[in-house]
């Protein structure tokens, strides 16, 4: 996960490199500061095939749940059905190095701010003259989601650039740059040096731990998302994922029941369709944690899904997409019980109302296939459906998290328990804890958090579990296996060849 070079790199390269002020914006007052922390939310709108979020969520093509439908598209849809991560040459201005390119935007947009902010703390002053009260009260605020975002931006930089954390292993291995400070010089950008997974990690819970101490329980500022914009929650819960995905159960557990006890801003109270049929100003799921917000005449809505989904871009939410690269897998479906082995939709299926809400039964592509039906599906006031907020945290992940922590901690009825909260808002009946297995856990969390962020991977990475073929060959293809050590993908090749530290790393 390179340097901001490949960001900021173009026509000319100093000339970008030497900012003569942060981001470019000359923060006066800590009402002014307020441009600087909208700066990195706006980066993870990103662009049309460019956006960070969609270029991760693409990676669910890689997953066992996937299923290559014969169409293409405009996609690495290629590269995520045969697995490419080890040998892909990232140079074509496609999704994922576009991905990359704008989270460097965003890391750059966080420590331009921090900088300011922390080097004023150090010295025991405020960042500016005449600061009140209200005005320190709202620079920490500030403070604290700016270094959410940068945990943010350098966790799905680790999700993708550098292999899965192990959790019996050293975490040596060294990647991509980790800049933790606001550098305004071109010379030192061009020769960083790359940091361990080890060193991302333990930056990124840093990071969200100093959040968690400044962000406040509740916040909406009246911008047109209201879960657009993080809380101490949001923080905890991605903290939560993050320990998750290290292996550091009890510490998930401990954030995940702060937030499920310690507030009522989140439930599972509505249907769930509702929390992907939201634009700008139409408000948020009521379980929706945290989410990327799409307004209605905006031109940077992510078009990435458009490969995974029934719907397309284009913004018709009832016309099949004639590009849809992935289906879920015949695989998948029968493991959670939603196609016999006719590939024909079960009554169980037809029960659930994930299945009725957020998948599509169709024979468009002359075979039957389930879609992913979560994505452009908003009715925006403008025209279309093209453009609907994106949930990146959801109630409904925490509680199958704590559910699969408390079978590993042998606690079945906890885990019975927090299933069943996921369960009956699908409008399904209860499993009793005495009949409840590890699969149940695996086959909810297939059927309500399929085709998000790439979920299925890193979940089965966390538990060191095999990641199944699938429908793939298996004359080709074998699953992959812990420890994951070659399981990522290679950094940009504009990146690779601008910034030495690539350079060194490889001599």
């Amino acid at each position: 996960m390179a340097g901001l070079l490949m960001c900021l790199s173009s026509c000319n390269e100093d000339k970008y490199f030497a900012l003569e002020r942060p981001n470019q914006y000359p923060w006066q007052s800590a009402a002014e500061l307020e441009m600087a922390v909208r700066a990195p939310y706006l980066y993870f709108v990103g662009a049309a095939w460019s956006n960070p979020i969609g270029a991760i969520t693409n990676r669910f093509g890689e997953s066992d749940l996937a299923h290559f439908t014969g169409k293409t598209g405009d996609s690495y849809y290629y590269a995520y059905w045969d697995r490419l991560w080890e040998t892909l040459v990232l140079e074509n201005a496609k999704e994922l190095e576009g991905g990359f390119e704008y989270l460097y935007y965003a890391v750059t947009a966080c420590n331009a701010p921090l900088h300011m902010i922390l080097s004023a703390e150090k010295e025991g002053k405020d960042p500016f003259v005449d600061m009140s009260d209200a005005d320190r009260d709202l620079v920490q605020r500030i403070k604290g989601e700016l270094l959410f975002m940068r945990a943010f931006t350098y966790w799905n930089l680790a999700r993708t650039w550098c292999p899965p954390y192990d959790s019996n292993g050293a975490n040596d291995t060294k990647h991509f740059v980790l800049y933790q400070d606001y550098i305004n010089d071109s010379n030192t950008l061009k020769n960083s040096e790359l940091a361990s997974v080890k060193e991302v990690y333990d930056a990124i819970v840093k990071d969200l731990k100093d959040a968690i101490d400044v962000l406040p329980e509740t916040y909406y500022n009246g911008d047109n998302g209201q879960r657009m914009r993080v809380n101490k929650y949001a923080a905890e819960a991605l903290l939560a994922r993050v320990y998750f995905s290290m292996g550091k159960f009890g510490d998930a557990k401990t954030l995940i029941d702060d937030v499920i006890k310690q507030t009522s801003l989140y439930d599972l109270s509505e249907e769930p369709y509702e929390a992907w049929n939201k634009i700008s100003g139409q408000g948020s799921g009521k379980e929706v944690i945290f989410e990327i917000v799409y307004s209605g005449d905006s031109n940077r809505y992510d078009r990435n899904p458009g490969i995974m989904n029934f719907a397309a871009y284009n913004g018709n939410a009832n016309k099949q997409s004639g590009y849809c690269a992935f289906a879920m897998s015949y695989y998948a479906m029968e493991k959670v019980g939603w196609m016999n082995a006719n590939h024909e939709v079960t009554d169980a299926a037809r029960a659930d109302k994930r299945f009725t809400q957020l998948y599509k039964y169709s024979e468009g592509y002359g075979v039957p296939y389930i879609f992913l039906f979560k994505y452009f599906r908003a009715q925006d006031p403008n025209g279309g459906q093209r453009r609907a907020n994106r949930p990146i945290i959801r109630l409904a992940d925490l509680y199958l998290m704590r559910a699969e922590i408390n079978w590993l901690n042998n606690d079945k009825t906890g885990a019975a328990a927090d299933l069943n909260v996921v369960r009956n808002r699908a409008g399904l009946e209860s499993i009793a804890a005495s009949a409840l297995t590890e699969t149940d856990i695996e086959n909810e969390r297939i059927k309500e958090m399929a085709g998000e962020n790439a979920d299925r991977i890193y979940w089965l990475t966390a538990l060191h579990k095999d990641i199944p073929i699938g429908d793939r060959d298996p004359s080709k293809f074998q699953p992959i296996k812990y420890p994951y050590s070659k399981y990522y993908y290679q950094i940009p090749l504009q990146e690779r060849q601008t910034n030495n530290a690539y350079k060194t790393n490889a001599e």
